[in-house]
């Protein structure tokens, strides 16, 4: 049998097992996408399958070394806001409201009529 496509090429690799593990691969890459893009509407999320083929040829003998690797990009995290304070130190409040929300007096009708 002479082969001459590629796919038939990969096909025979490791008795077909190489042709398995990638495809299995090549689905558990697209179901990560997916699943990224159902957490985050609108954004577009890229993955990247490579194969290598490794030829070594002796005495009219091919001897193929093949492998594959597979990146999906980092799952995206959410920021955290905080305020530098003069001391050098974080605060959840931002330094110019901190007093907004203190007690302070509150003047009462009979007070504003004393006056």
């Amino acid at each position: 049998m002479k082969l001459r496509e590629a796919t038939q090429i990969i096909g025979m690799l490791e008795n077909g097992k190489f042709n398995a593990d990638l495809s299995d691969d090549i689905a558990k890459t697209l179901a990560t996408l997916l699943e990224m893009s159902e957490q985050s509407e609108g954004h577009t999320f890229k993955g990247k399958t490579t194969i290598v083929l490794n030829f070594a040829v002796k005495d009219g003998a091919t001897i193929i070394g093949a492998k594959f690797d597979s990146t999906t990009p980092e799952r995206p995290r959410r920021n955290t806001m905080l305020f530098n304070l003069d001391d050098g130190t974080l605060s959840t409040e931002h330094p110019r409201q901190t007093d907004m929300f203190s007690p302070r007096a509150v003047e009462t009708a009979g007070d504003r009529m004393s006056n």
